[in-house]
């Protein structure tokens, strides 16, 4: 199957959300110095805002995380196939969410087992 077009919306939006992150950390004065922030490792920066207790910076990190675990899925080869069993995602689910990790299957029992 062809995810290109996936591939290239997630690569986007990782750079759009990185940015925003920075920057709302700015405006939410978790750091004030915009150096500190460009020069910190984005994963640091996910730890801190997720630990913020802010909301939309804690589910801006959460976002972030997601589309970079599906930017590494195409770097290894495995973009498409469930986090969990390894079955293919549904086109249409990926067509949803570019970023969705699990069959729907998988999302099912999770959602059973763990709400």
């Amino acid at each position: 199957m062809n995810y290109k077009n996936f591939q290239y919306l997630l690569e986007t939006e990782y750079s759009s959300l990185a940015e925003k992150l920075k920057n709302e950390m700015l405006i939410n004065h978790l750091n004030n110095n915009a150096d500190t922030i460009d020069n910190t490792d984005l994963n640091d920066l996910i730890v801190m805002a997720k630990s913020s207790f802010i909301p939309n910076l804690f589910d801006m990190a959460i976002r972030l995380e997601k589309v970079d675990a599906a930017v590494c899925s195409f770097k290894l080869g495995m973009y498409g196939l469930c986090a969990d069993c390894e079955e293919e995602i549904e086109y249409s689910d990926l067509e949803q969410d570019p970023a969705q990790p699990r069959c729907r299957s998988c999302r099912e029992h999770s959602r059973y087992h763990h709400d």
